[in-house]
């Protein structure tokens, strides 16, 4: 847990928002706020709703209720805008398997129209541990914990006012998991980059986060800062044993 922020600016804003397909209810009246410059945890576990959220603040699913802020834009209808604010690690980035680290990271950030030189990504891997040979080398040899860092990495190409990160600590072992968390942390202190982060694990929030929430059963159960005085792990399991 990192010093509480005492900016207001709020950049992220979602109201009473929900998702239901067919007869399946994934989210409910889901209400929050996130303030720009703040490190923000979203903790919940498996089929909680985590990465509908997400995917609902890139667009690729619409809500069934409600609608949410980015910066100035309402969304829907200002999706496309709001996506240009944000920077984003989904639980299901693709690469191209011929093509090597460089030149995807290359090639997807010519579609934001960002041409990065081969310096800039080269230290930014090198914060987040990534080994420099394997930017040059096919990404159909990667293990799944440098694929997840590769899409890390690559959501820093344009650098984004917020960076939404989808559990971006699964798939690392406790090193590369500690290099992610250094690497939020300076983001965070230098370039003022808002982080929105998931994960099922209370202790990565704790760790992290200025404040937090708990997703559960697609509600939204608790969301407060988080102070040596909150046990993030005692509040989570005392909602989830309710009946």
């Amino acid at each position: 847990m990192v010093n509480i922020l005492m900016e207001n600016d709020v950049i992220l804003k979602f109201k009473n928002v929900g998702k239901k397909i067919r007869d399946r209810v994934i989210l409910e009246g889901v209400s929050f706020e996130v303030r720009e410059g703040e490190i923000f945890g979203l903790l919940g576990g498996n089929g909680a709703g985590k990465s509908t959220l997400i995917r609902l603040l890139f667009g690729l699913v619409l809500p069934s209720a409600g609608y949410f802020y980015v910066g100035d834009y309402r969304c829907p209808p200002h999706n496309p805008e709001a996506k240009a604010l944000m920077g984003g690690c989904l639980d299901n980035t693709s690469f191209y398997g011929n093509l090597t680290g460089i030149e995807n990271i290359t090639l997807f950030a010519s579609l934001s129209s960002c041409y990065p030189r081969r310096g800039e990504i080269e230290y930014f891997a090198s914060l987040l541990g990534f080994e420099l040979s394997l930017l040059y080398k096919k990404v159909s040899g990667y293990s799944q914990g440098e694929k997840k860092k590769l899409s890390l990495l690559h959501s820093l190409f344009p650098l984004p006012r917020i960076l939404v990160w989808d559990e971006p600590w699964v798939g690392l072992d406790p090193r590369g998991a500690k290099e992610v968390q250094e690497l939020i942390l300076a983001l965070n202190a230098e370039e003022r980059v808002t982080f929105f982060l998931s994960s099922p694990v209370s202790q990565e929030v704790e760790k992290i986060a200025q404040r937090a929430a708990i997703l559960h059963q697609g509600k939204i159960k608790w969301n407060d800062y988080l102070t040596p005085n909150v046990s993030l792990e005692e509040i989570y399991w005392e909602i989830i044993e309710r009946k």
